[in-house]
């Protein structure tokens, strides 16, 4: 039996290109290929700063250390906005007047933020950066006020570089890096050499060295060349296929996204468990792999912020992407079904 999730191998490219970044990037903007999606973030911030001199930045109060640490190294002060159980966004009106930067998120494919508090932030002025990783190839991934956007395909296909930034008007002014060599070699080494353990050495490397790292050649052509319409097809179908093999009503097991909108292309199946190491220790024993998103992370104080502290404690994404079939769909519906016929309250 194999193995459902881990790493990606190296993602397949046709000739064409795919017109990606020509529909995410209007004619009178800019992209830039990245190393990472942090990388990306960073740059965009540095772009940003060049103007923006309050510099203080409105986050999620449920995101990723990583993603948050390319706003420290920039300078920003942070303030967090809540999110609820659903993954909605819930801003804060009065916070309008201090912060002159809203970062927005797309969990998991799925964007739920408030567009009126959006359209307001660009009535004063407030730059609109949206973190595209989760959402890149939804329907709605891109806000339509934004003015920078960036994001990484890493946790969609197997590419050595996938991260990007975007100028929604006007070219970029501030110079990129060249790749990281021991960065790029580890990455490069985790997708063509199966079953090594280099992933993790990668990527704390790059928390240590992240800056404003361009992409190499052949990840920026991977990303102009996979089928991105095919990925997005058999994301849903698979997401669909785990839907519809749960049982109504699970014990200790609640689905974030109980319905598969029009726009929405799932990066991962993201579940709700009141036994979440049990289950994934299950699931595990079932050639299922799994992943927290996220821990929390040092610059996140959940002191008064319960509904955040349950989001971190309790959820779990599980995988859903294009290598996989509805027999393996099958089987992650069967094996949560069986957690849920099981589960000790």
């Amino acid at each position: 039996m194999k193995m459902i999730g881990g790493t990606f191998p190296p993602e397949k490219t046709g000739p064409d290109d795919n017109g990606f970044f020509s529909r995410i990037c209007s004619p009178d903007g800019d992209v830039r290929f990245m190393m990472s999606g942090r990388c990306g973030i960073y740059y965009c911030l540095q772009e940003i700063s060049l103007t923006d001199t309050r510099k203080v930045a409105y986050v999620p109060i449920y995101t990723c250390e990583t993603v948050l640490a390319p706003f420290v190294k920039a300078g920003y002060s942070l303030r967090f906005y809540e999110i609820d159980k659903d993954l909605h966004s819930v801003f804060d009106p009065g916070l309008l007047d201090e912060i002159s930067l809203i970062s927005l998120c797309g969990y998991y494919g799925f964007c739920n933020y408030d567009a009126d508090f959006v359209r307001e932030c660009k009535k004063r002025g407030i730059v609109i950066f949206e973190d595209v990783t989760h959402s890149l190839l939804s329907g709605d991934g891109f806000d339509p006020l934004i003015d920078y956007a960036a994001g990484s395909f890493r946790k969609w296909m197997g590419v050595p570089c996938g991260g990007f930034a975007i100028k929604k008007h006007g070219r970029f002014v501030c110079d990129t890096l060249p790749p990281h060599p021991e960065h790029l070699s580890l990455r490069i080494r985790t997708i063509n050499e199966p079953g090594n353990d280099l992933f993790w050495e990668g990527e704390m490397l790059l928390r240590r060295i992240f800056d404003a790292y361009a992409s190499d050649q052949p990840s920026e052509y991977t990303l102009r060349h996979a089928d991105l319409n095919e990925i997005s097809r058999l994301r849903r179908e698979n997401y669909l296929a785990i839907l519809n093999g749960l049982h109504k009503n699970l014990h200790g097991i609640s689905v974030i996204f109980p319905e598969l909108t029009e726009n929405a292309v799932p990066s991962h199946f993201v579940i709700y468990a009141e036994q979440r190491n049990a289950l994934q220790a299950y699931l595990l024993e079932k050639k299922i792999r799994s992943t927290v998103y996220w821990p929390v992370g040092p610059e996140i104080n959940l002191d008064g912020h319960d509904t955040a502290r349950y989001i971190y404690e309790h959820i779990l994404a599980i995988p859903c992407d294009q290598r996989f079939g509805p027999v393996d769909m099958e089987r992650i519906s069967d094996a949560l079904n069986l957690f849920g016929e099981a589960y000790d309250q």
